[in-house]
């Protein structure tokens, strides 16, 4: 009778697993949508991206958007911990980058005129800073990169926040850190950003990458880290787009042995060319 009991308390925890498990599935499948494009080519610039969660769902969410015809917008957000609660506060950062109008759009501005125009990194970080704090009640931070580029002079301008510093890799090979740290979104009330300027030259390409590329672990424990993240973009300067973060996730596969990845795994990898003659 005990045995009989038993197999039907297993039979109904494995029935509440396999629904559990085809919700999850889907929201996965849910997720991934918020991220519509995987890659666009504005001509003056190519924007990949990437996102792989650890499980299920994760906690990570990149994007862009257009601002007006010589300006482009990106953003990596990286939410604390893993699972349902961090995707769903993914869900909830990605509806304020949805829209191409200031009322949909956190990262627009319309002046006096409707003229739409980008709003200070810094500023929305702010904002979001103010949203997670006071409307959403959650234990849950996030650090973000946020930038916006201008595709005619080069110009980036970006928040760090509490993100990883960005990777820039010049045309003529030379890689450097870019970054002034910040705090995460989401900690301390008033909390202030800093904008920072990156210039850009034709053939230069920028990353801005979660910590699950740098912090991922090899099979002893040890980080990847900012320098392996400079091999990895130096070994595969050759390569561009998607190929670029296909074999980006190889190289990770192979430096972290049989051990899954601990982490969500994200970036933008943005290609800037440089205005054509047409433009």
């Amino acid at each position: 009778e005990k045995n009989r009991l038993m197999n039907e308390a297993l039979g109904e925890i494995n029935g509440l697993y396999d629904a559990l498990d085809r919700d999850l599935i889907e929201a996965r499948g849910l997720q991934q949508s918020l991220v519509r494009e995987r890659f666009r080519d504005f001509g003056s610039a190519k924007v990949s991206l990437l996102l792989r969660p650890c499980g299920h769902v994760g906690g990570d969410l990149v994007g862009f958007f257009p601002i007006s015809k010589s300006m482009i917008g990106l953003f990596s957000i990286d939410v604390s911990g893993h699972g349902i609660a961090s995707a769903m506060i993914t869900a909830r950062m990605a509806s304020y980058f949805s829209g191409s109008t200031a009322d949909q759009n956190i990262g627009l501005m319309c002046d006096e005129n409707g003229k739409i125009s980008a709003r200070s990194a810094s500023l929305v970080a702010a904002r979001l800073n103010d949203i997670l704090l006071s409307e959403m009640h959650t234990e849950h931070y996030l650090t973000m990169g946020l930038a916006v580029l201008n595709t005619q002079t080069g110009e980036m301008v970006m928040a760090q926040c509490g993100h990883p510093y960005s990777v820039i890799q010049r045309a003529a090979g030379k890689i450097e850190l870019s970054g002034t740290g910040g705090l995460p979104i989401g900690l301390i009330p008033g909390a202030e950003w800093v904008d920072h300027t990156i210039t850009l030259a034709p053939g230069d390409r920028i990353l801005i990458a979660s910590d699950g590329i740098s912090e991922c672990p090899d099979r002893n424990g040890n980080l990847l880290g900012d320098e392996g993240v400079i091999k990895l973009m130096r070994r595969n300067a050759h390569l561009s787009g998607n190929a670029f973060f296909e074999t980006i996730m190889w190289d990770l596969t192979s430096f972290a042995g049989d051990k899954p990845f601990p982490d969500d795994i994200s970036a933008v990898l943005l290609e800037y060319q440089g205005p054509s003659e047409a433009q």
